[in-house]
């Protein structure tokens, strides 16, 4: 019963909603989504005929397309001559405007348009006949008047377009105007030369502001050439920029110069590529330099190896077929000592030779165990000391004192044994002394030696593979160029440090080792 009472209501309300929209004074018409006719009022139905529908229908589709809920649109003025009621035979211009909405949705038809008529033919021929009047009582300077108005508005508005252009394409327009000084420019230029507003901006901003560089543009552009330079700017975002300025003077008629106009280009990321390229080139010649290089040492290597090999491989080979031949027990005992001495040394450029290539491929073992440093340099001092004392050179050894460090004996003494031959080799008279000295926690091994001296330019090359570097005049000094780089990497793999020191040429080198110390005792 509830229900049927609620239906009655609903009823009843649209049934009034009916007769109201019936009864509007203004003209309404209800179409479906298909613009179909729903329905009219009253008044739409006494001025108009259905088949006025179908002569607008075309400026309707135009007016309702994809209308969303909540729009409300509005036609142009049309004319639609319809017949009036007391003389259906004579019309007179009618004019129009359509208002279109879309109606609240219902659960029967949710897609339904409104469109209201509203005559607007008194409006409209008040309008023309004021367009009418209006254009007799325009004189002709006022025409001409508007012409010119409208011609720099087509101006301003081409300026704009061009700017907009100019702007889309990355470039900024400027102008200087030489009398007043008065400089104008686009936002884009200020933004690429890195500025925040016009009054910043000065010819020397933008003709050069490096010394002599804006006096000797401003000369060719008077000269009647155009300037082009590219300037480093600090971007107002943060940052490096590259720019691109290029200027031209304009001319009166007598030939002066009364403005210069030009334009900036922001070139930064063409000008990266160019730096990118020219470091890339750079790096490119560096390799091939320090390859030619490498390949020059490597040639210099092998010679040595040839040379270097051979000498105590012909001594071996000689002191042996003299023994063949000579059963003399003094010639015995020196062709021995000579055997072992050479054959020692020959052993020595093969470990040498061996250790660079594991070093080069990072296979080279290590024993870490903790050493006495001073008592390892004295057992190498002595080793040496015949070929020391042979060269007549004093040996000192008064600062070698017990130090703890955590090393892999037999590389240390590599590095000792280097190091003290190395002295005593570019030594032809003087001293030699050898000091292990605690230093904090650090150990030094100093190698020093009064002898040929290292020039400066040659310091940072001593530790180079199959590098030998000695005064020209001292002549060849046997050896691989090997010990050295040896010695370094044998240090670093034992977390240290090595350095060298010269004063010039005949004031004597010194060697300094750094390892860690350590407090570990050995027993």
């Amino acid at each position: 019963m509830e229900g049927r009472s609620s239906g009655a209501v609903a009823r009843a309300r649209a049934d009034a909603e009916a007769r109201l929209f019936d009864r509007l004074p203004e003209a309404y018409l209800v179409l479906d989504a298909a613009l179909s006719v729903v329905t009219a009022n009253a008044a739409w139905r006494e001025l108009f005929a259905p088949d006025d529908v179908r002569q607008c229908e075309q400026l309707i589709r135009t007016l309702v397309i994809e209308m969303r809920a909540g729009d409300r649109r509005v036609s142009p003025v049309f004319r639609l001559d319809i017949g009036t009621r007391d003389d259906d035979a004579q019309t007179r211009p009618r004019y129009w405007q359509m208002h279109a909405f879309l109606l609240p949705a219902t659960p029967h038809d949710p897609s339904l348009i409104g469109v209201r008529f509203d005559d607007v033919t008194a409006r409209t021929l008040r309008d023309d006949e004021d367009r009418r009047e209006k254009g007799l009582l325009r004189s002709r300077a006022r025409l001409r008047q508007l012409f010119v108005k409208e011609a720099g508005e087509r101006l301003d508005d081409q300026t704009s377009r061009v700017e907009r252009a100019l702007a889309t394409a990355g470039v900024g327009v400027w102008q200087v105007d030489v009398t007043s000084g008065i400089i104008d420019c686009s936002e884009r230029c200020l933004r690429d030369l890195g500025l925040g507003q016009t009054a910043a901006l000065t010819k020397e901003s933008l003709l050069g502001e490096r010394t002599g560089q804006f006096v000797a543009n401003w000369r060719v552009l008077q000269s009647g050439h155009p300037v082009e330079f590219e300037l480093k700017v600090q971007a107002s975002q943060g940052g490096l920029r590259w720019v691109l300025i290029r200027g031209i003077g304009q001319f009166d008629d007598e030939g002066t110069m009364c403005s210069v106009t030009g334009f900036t280009l922001d070139i930064t990321g063409r000008k990266e590529r160019e730096l990118e390229l020219d470091a890339l080139a750079g790096a490119e010649r560096s390799e091939r330099e320090r390859s030619d290089a490498f390949a020059k040492a490597m040639d210099q290597f092998i010679a040595a190896v040839s040379h270097e090999l051979r000498s105590p491989l012909n001594a071996i080979v000689s002191w042996a077929e003299l023994l063949q031949l000579v059963a003399d027990p003094a010639n015995v005992a020196r062709a021995g000592e000579a055997i072992r001495r050479n054959g020692r040394q020959l052993s020595r450029m093969v470990d040498d030779l061996l250790d660079s290539g594991a070093v080069a491929t990072g296979k080279l073992s290590m024993n870490l165990q903790p050493v006495d440093l001073g008592a390892l340099a004295a057992t190498v001092v002595e080793d040496a000391r015949k070929l020391i004392e042979h060269k007549g050179l004093h040996l000192s050894t008064s600062d070698i004192y017990p130090c703890t460090v955590m090393a892999d004996d037999n590389r240390i003494k590599q590095v000792v044994w280097n190091l003290l031959t190395n002295a005593v080799k570019f030594t032809d008279a003087g001293s030699i002394q050898v000091s292990v000295v605690p230093k904090g926690d650090h150990v030094e091994l100093i190698v020093c030696d009064t002898g040929r001296g290292i020039e400066a330019h040659a310091l940072p090359l001593l530790f180079d593979r199959f590098q030998q570097v000695a005064p020209h005049s001292s002549g060849r000094v046997g050896g691989l160029g090997l010990g050295l780089w040896l010695a370094k990497h044998i240090v670093h793999l034992h977390a240290g440090t090595i350095t060298v020191s010269s004063d010039g040429l005949g004031k004597g080198a010194q060697f300094v080792v750094r390892v860690p110390a350590t407090t570990t005792r050995i027993d």
